[in-house]
């Protein structure tokens, strides 16, 4: 693709990109959704307007918590073997329509444990649906393993540990998302300690409900990734470590907006953060939840912030340098992005 060609929604959709900050249950299609729901004779309501309102998040959403409310309807539906086979597969459909060439996406499996589903199950089970989408569609799709940070530590190490059981089977790092504001990253550091232990690298949730510190505490304990980050605004000391830390910037604009991280798209700070030289990627975080896709949030940042083919080159680009993957898989995407800027 040629940088002269408009900055359309079907040309950009058409470009080879590359997603790390995705959630598995914040991202299922409704069809997807009313299929796991068949599984177990789950009723939804019949009309598809009605089931979005239930599991997508309006633009003025109070809170983070407000937000994560969305997602109960979902993981309801996220119990059986099944159902998760059916989320993993669509996961990679929906990425493979919005033309991406590599997606992580995340989920905590403890959440899916409610039925009698292991953790191990759960993994397993996602991983099975992500590899059949990856078979189907040509697109690879590899898995970070969540925990809660409200849920006890000794869970999230177990959920660790039986994580590293799946290296090299699709697993490539772990995280921990939730409730970020009521639970700081220093109160993680034994369980970011073993997590480490795995040789599994981390994606953190930080910065987003809570202060700046929050980052500045994941980048110390050992955090590649940093998911989301806005509150890093301001604070040119806390964005210097995270360049000194070459860390990857997770940017999820929508999601923000919608969680009042950020006041609204005008205080959203990519371009300070473009401006600082931070490793900035863009995300959807929650397909569904923030009926986003990753076409339209560069459609987003296109209207409000003027970038274009560049841009995109530059946080895509910046996406396959900070993925959990190969320098021989990153090479292989890269030539990917090449070509399509200099066609």
């Amino acid at each position: 693709m040629s940088r002269v060609k408009p900055f359309t929604e079907d040309n950009v959709r058409q470009y080879p990109k590359v997603e790390l900050h995705c959630h598995l249950d914040g991202s299922i299609s409704l069809p997807a959704l009313r299929e796991m729901a068949a599984v177990t004779g789950t009723p939804l309501p019949a009309d598809d307007q009605d089931l979005r309102h239930l599991v997508t998040a309006p633009l003025e959403t109070e809170s983070l918590i407000d937000y994560l409310q969305r997602f109960q309807v979902v993981t309801d539906l996220m119990q059986t073997a099944e159902q998760l086979r059916i989320a993993g597969f669509d996961m990679v459909r929906t990425a493979a329509a919005d033309g991406l060439i590599y997606l992580e996406t995340r989920f905590a499996p403890a959440i899916f444990t409610q039925k009698g589903l292991s953790v191990r199950d759960a993994i397993q089970a996602t991983l099975d649906g992500l590899h059949a989408g990856t078979e189907e569609f040509g697109i690879p799709v590899n898995a970070i393993i969540c925990v809660m940070r409200d849920r006890p530590i000794d869970e999230c190490i177990g959920v660790f540990e039986v994580a590293s059981e799946f290296i090299g089977k699709g697993v490539v790092g772990l995280d921990f998302a939730g409730d970020e504001y009521n639970h700081p990253s220093i109160d993680l550091a034994e369980a970011m300690k073993t997590g480490r232990q795995t040789g599994l690298p981390f994606s953190f949730h930080a910065g987003e409900a809570g202060p700046v510190d929050n980052v500045a505490v994941a980048l110390t304990m050992g955090a590649e990734r940093i998911g989301h980050g806005v509150h890093m605004s301001g604070f040119p000391a806390t964005i210097k470590q995270a360049k000194r830390a070459n860390a990857t910037i997770e940017m999820c604009p929508t999601s923000n907006v919608q969680t009042k991280a950020v006041t609204g798209y005008d205080t959203f700070p990519l371009s300070e953060f473009l401006s600082a030289g931070l490793n900035v990627t863009l995300n959807t975080d929650d397909r569904t939840v923030s009926n986003v896709t990753l076409t339209s949030e560069f459609m987003t940042v296109h209207a409000h912030y003027g970038l274009g083919w560049q841009h995109l080159e530059r946080l895509t680009l910046n996406a396959i340098n900070g993925a959990f993957i190969s320098d021989e898989e990153k090479a292989a995407l890269r030539d990917k992005v090449h070509a399509a800027v200099t066609a």
